[in-house]
């Protein structure tokens, strides 16, 4: 309880911190508040880790990240799954009326531009958000609260990772130069999405599906690689399918957006990539939690 006590204490300092740096970083980079004090809270979290935490090749095994022979190929499972699973469920959308395939109209240089951000995009989300929530969040709370027991902790975390997520979900207002009190609200986001509930649950099962999907690719294979893959595949599809199709976005609830986890056929298409996974990835031979630890 005590190593899960001191994850509280550090976090709420991250947070506290975060609100803090947010308006200030503001005023320098070209981006949207809720996005620089999201990033913060993961950056200054990863922090923490390397400070508080011996980074050793034990600890590495610990959380998934130590590089084996198999890891590219654990990877590339999670990207073609996410990218292949994605793409049907784009042409059910198609095949239904509630998209339309159709090309943007941009110069050749502004293609390049779109695309290469959507792969920044990607590489830079998907690693960033594995280490820290399947990672870091998972194990600490797999193994300080969940006393080793696996499945409470990719409940917990999927939680967390899903909450977390309802900043964006739904914004409260923000000034036209926010500042500590502007980062509150957003850290006071998710408690009032929660309030808000009629609006922001279809997105809420989403995301917790898809945090448990990759909890479950991570724990099965022992491994961050094909939860990461899956990651980046899932963020580079989604942010570029949009270049490319048009969804009209009839009938939400039922047949989802595409951000894939608004809408019950994106629940569906989600699990299937669970199911695919649990096909694909051998499960790795258990570790005793003890000899793992750092």
């Amino acid at each position: 309880m005590k190593g899960f006590l001191k994850f509280v204490v550090v976090f709420v300092s991250i947070l506290l911190l975060s609100a803090v740096l947010a308006p200030v970083l503001h005023d320098f980079l070209p981006f949207k508040f809720e996005k620089i004090f999201q990033r913060l809270v993961m950056i200054l979290a990863l922090l923490a880790i390397l400070l508080l935490v011996k980074i050793r090749r034990e600890t590495l095994v610990r959380y998934g990240m130590d590089w084996r022979k198999e890891s590219l190929s654990l990877f590339w499972t999670g990207f073609l799954t996410a990218i292949v699973v994605l793409l049907a469920f784009t042409c059910t959308e198609a095949l239904i009326g509630n998209a339309r395939w159709g090309l943007r109209h941009y110069t050749g240089i502004k293609w390049v531009q779109k695309i290469a951000g959507c792969f920044l995009t990607a590489i830079v989300i998907g690693p960033l958000e594995e280490f820290f929530f399947r990672g870091f969040v998972f194990t600490s709370l797999r193994d300080n609260l969940c006393r080793g027991k696996v499945l409470p902790g990719m409940i917990l975390t999927s939680l967390f990772y899903a909450s977390l997520h309802f900043i964006n979900l739904r914004k409260p207002p923000m000034a036209l130069d926010p500042g500590f009190i502007d980062s509150l609200k957003l850290i006071a986001a998710p408690l009032q999405s929660f309030a808000d509930w009629q609006g922001v649950w279809p997105a809420a099962i989403g995301l917790f599906l898809f945090g448990m999907v990759l909890n479950f690719a991570a724990a099965r294979s022992r491994s961050l690689y094909p939860s990461i893959g899956l990651h980046v595949g899932s963020v580079l599809f989604v942010r570029m399918v949009g270049y490319f199709v048009g969804f009209l976005e009839h009938h939400k609830l039922l047949l989802s957006s595409k951000k894939v986890y608004d809408g019950v056929l994106g629940w569906i298409f989600l699990l299937v990539i669970g199911f695919l996974l649990s096909k694909f990835l051998k499960k790795a031979d258990a570790v005793p939690l003890t000899a793992s630890k750092p």
